[in-house]
């Protein structure tokens, strides 16, 4: 039997997005067992989903196919499995990932999956793939879920979680085609790449799960905490180097830090290769000592999970962690010239406008360490989650993972208030007195890119440190009132004008808004020409490739 691995398609060619190691894990899995494996990732081509998978499917006589990912991207897992079955009624789809583990039957029931893998999918599904090739019955594999011929629901026994992760393969890179995702990235894509005028990024994940069970949280792949050894984590880091030239390191692990021996002896043998790093670390878990040494051997940045600064909220959030440690973490971070990833959401059930307002005024006051400030989500089979359910704060599940899961009020504030909390959570980010905001001191165009436009060399004057720091390679994003920078001399994240910084293209961006403006006066008249405005102007900003083709179309 002939298999193709399909990864959803997440954006159109030449945007960047996040590679989802689920599927490539799998894939490598599989080849390592000796099947007949096809990888497909649509993201890096402008032909038609269901025009690529026919050329695929039909070129490659596939038997089987299987994709899969996170509940959010239900849409797009969808879209794969309906042209599937379009092509070929007869194949046979697997799904698995988040999506799957957290409502297998909510998945099966509303999407056209043959099997759904439920859990860690390596050994199941080499197990289900020996299954169909030699004609077993399935309901011996275990970890999978499908309707039989009543059309009832089977979940097979439960598979145990891989213990040794050394036994895996490394990811299936090549198969996915991760050469051209990391050309994809620059300064500009993400605010913690700004430290470098050249980004090739890699995602590594050094451990499996989590062993805290944070309400807001799911972990798709079990509750039992499991790390790799550092010699095979670095035979991975050697492979990404050489083959792909990475210097740029983002560790994915949760809780890098719940392990200090093994962080340092990380620490100390990534030192040789010379890369910039971030890791994930609990506030609870830093001092003076762990900030300098991952300081010295490259870490620019660190993701810290602090979600709320009252003490009731964390305890309801079963954090285990307190303000005070927040504060701790915060300061030394700062001092030690290292920039600051994190979030405080709003929205716990124990949420009250008391508390809500503590949060919201500690990050008003502390503009200098950059936390975003969201809502609370209420992903798929989370604690929170089952809260709104049980509570009937959710009454269609399918709807809620369908529309990308909307802010529910899980609070005792009323839905009035927490309205107008909402309303400032996603204006207050937008008001420069709550920022740090740096000074545009320059901008010049240095070239132009097919795909991203103008490219600028930017200079901005940070306003804690009153460095400037120069900026190259740099490409516009979005028409966001502001952007995000790093300072490269104190690691402040800045807030910066995005007109200001790429004026020259608002010059373009002004003519196209004239001219939009009057045809579609023209075209509706006394119809909302707002609306009108919105819909044919929307798609053009999201890519300066896309505006020069209107221009050129409008000119002929």
């Amino acid at each position: 039997m002939n298999f193709l691995f399909v990864a959803p398609k997440y954006v159109n060619r030449g945007q960047k997005y996040e590679f989802y190691f689920g599927l490539a894990y799998v894939s490598s899995y599989m080849k390592h067992k000796g099947y007949n494996v096809f990888c497909l990732n649509p993201n890096h081509y402008d032909i038609p989903l269901e025009q690529q998978l026919s050329e695929y499917i039909n070129k490659n006589q596939i038997d089987v196919i299987c994709t899969g990912g996170m509940s959010i991207h239900f849409n797009q897992i969808n879209k794969v499995l309906d042209a599937a079955k379009k092509i070929k009624p007869e194949i046979i789809t697997v799904a698995g990932g988040a999506i799957i583990t957290s409502d297998p039957g909510l998945a099966l029931e509303n999407m056209q999956i043959d099997f759904g893998i439920i859990g860690e999918g390596e050994e199941t599904m080499a197990d289900l793939a020996d299954a169909l090739c030699n004609g077993r019955d399935v309901n011996n594999v275990r970890g999978i879920t499908y309707f039989d011929s009543k059309n009832d629901l089977i979940l097979t026994e439960k598979r145990d979680p891989i213990s040794d992760l050394d036994k895996l393969p490394i990811l299936d890179y090549e198969g996915f085609e991760y050469d051209y995702f990391v050309s994809l990235f620059s300064p500009a894509d993400l605010y913690h790449f700004t430290i470098l005028d050249e980004v090739r990024p890699a995602y590594l994940s050094t451990s499996r799960s989590c062993p805290f069970s944070c309400t807001f949280c799911y972990h798709p792949l079990g509750n039992k905490y499991r790390q790799r050894t550092l010699d095979n984590v670095f035979k991975e880091i050697d492979y990404l180097v050489e083959m792909y030239n990475v210097n740029l390191l983002i560790i994915l692990d949760d809780l890098f830090s719940v392990d200090k021996i093994r962080m340092y002896e990380f620490a100390e043998r990534i030192k040789k290769y010379n890369i910039n790093w971030s890791p994930q670390l609990r506030v609870a878990d830093v001092d003076d000592k762990v900030l300098k040494t991952l300081k010295d051997s490259g870490v620019f940045a660190i993701s810290y999970g602090i979600e709320s600064v009252s003490d009731k909220i964390l305890k309801s959030m079963r954090k285990r962690t307190t303000k005070v440690q927040i504060e701790n973490a915060l300061k030394l971070t700062r001092d030690a010239k290292i920039a600051i990833i994190g979030n405080i959401i709003i929205g716990d059930p124990e949420e009250t406008e008391e508390t809500a307002k503590e949060s919201i005024d500690w990050w008003k006051s502390h503009p200098e360490y950059g936390i975003n400030l969201s809502m609370i989500y209420t992903i798929p089979d989370s604690p929170i989650y089952r809260y709104a359910i049980a509570n009937g704060l959710i009454a269609d599940k399918l709807e809620h993972m369908r529309n990308n899961f909307p802010i529910v009020n899980l609070t005792k504030i009323s839905n009035k208030k927490f309205e107008e909390i909402q309303g400032f959570v996603y204006t207050g980010q937008r008001e420069d007195k709550y920022l740090t905001v740096g000074k545009v001191t320059n901008s010049k165009i240095e070239s132009k890119n097919p795909d991203k436009g103008n490219v600028f060399k930017i200079e901005i004057k940070c306003p804690i440190c009153h460095n400037i720091s120069e900026y190259k390679n740099m490409h516009q994003t979005s028409f966001n009132i502001y952007f995000l920078v790093i300072c490269r001399n104190c690691f402040t994240r800045l807030r910066v004008n995005t007109r200001e910084c790429y004026p020259e293209n608002y010059t373009l961006y002004n003519k196209i808004m004239v001219g939009t403006i009057k045809m579609g006066y023209n075209c509706v008249r006394k119809y909302t020409v707002i609306r009108y405005i919105y819909n044919l102007v929307s798609p053009l900003l999201r890519s300066q490739k896309k505006l020069y083709e209107f221009i050129a179309s409008a000119m002929d």
